[in-house]
């Protein structure tokens, strides 16, 4: 028996047709998906980190961490309070409080939060713990580097050569009149 190429029945054959489509769609289909949830938890992870700087920040406004002397480590622990729930905020976040007499000072002397944090072979890091008197501007920077996951995410990524996205939460704000003679330590 002689088998023959038939080229018309072989073009009307829909078999497998539906495996080749899902093979072509597929990729584009995982990557879309694998970016809207990596960009999804990073968005996620930034508004529990600003919610928790807003949260503590309240204790330096109020003069409540002025007059428990709060250390910048136990300043720290207050925003991990919330922040510990979606990321391993006491070995990563980073925290900056600084004050200054007016808000164009305190604007000239805060650092780009890129400059808050682990360094990356460039400058160092800022660092700074001035929680301010009363009726002083405050400004407060805590950030946290996402590690990014999918390789095609990278562009997104801004620090430690594009392999991670450094997040961050922030407040400025002028400090209530609260008693003076306290201060952070």
């Amino acid at each position: 028996m002689r088998l023959k190429f038939a080229p018309k029945r072989f073009l009307r054959n829909a078999r497998g047709v539906t495996a080749i489509e899902f093979a072509m769609v597929a990729p584009v289909f995982f990557f879309a998906m694998g970016a809207v949830v990596e960009t999804g938890l990073m968005l996620f992870t930034e508004y529990v980190l600003q919610s928790s700087v807003q949260e503590a920040a309240r204790k330096i406004r109020t003069g409540q961490a002025q007059t428990a002397g709060m250390s910048a480590a136990a300043f720290k622990t207050e925003i991990c309070k919330l922040a510990n729930t979606v990321m391993d905020c006491n070995n990563s976040v980073k925290v900056y409080v600084k004050s200054a007499a007016t808000f164009s000072a305190l604007k000239t002397a805060t650092p780009s939060y890129l400059n808050v944090g682990t360094s990356y072979g460039g400058a160092p890091s800022s660092s700074s713990y001035d929680c301010g008197g009363p009726s002083k501007p405050v400004a407060v920077i805590a950030t946290y580097d996402w590690n990014i996951v999918l390789p095609f995410m990278s562009a997104f990524g801004n620090v430690d050569n594009d392999r991670k996205r450094r997040i961050a939460g922030f407040a400025m704000f002028q400090n209530e009149p609260f008693p003076a003679g306290t201060n952070c330590t």
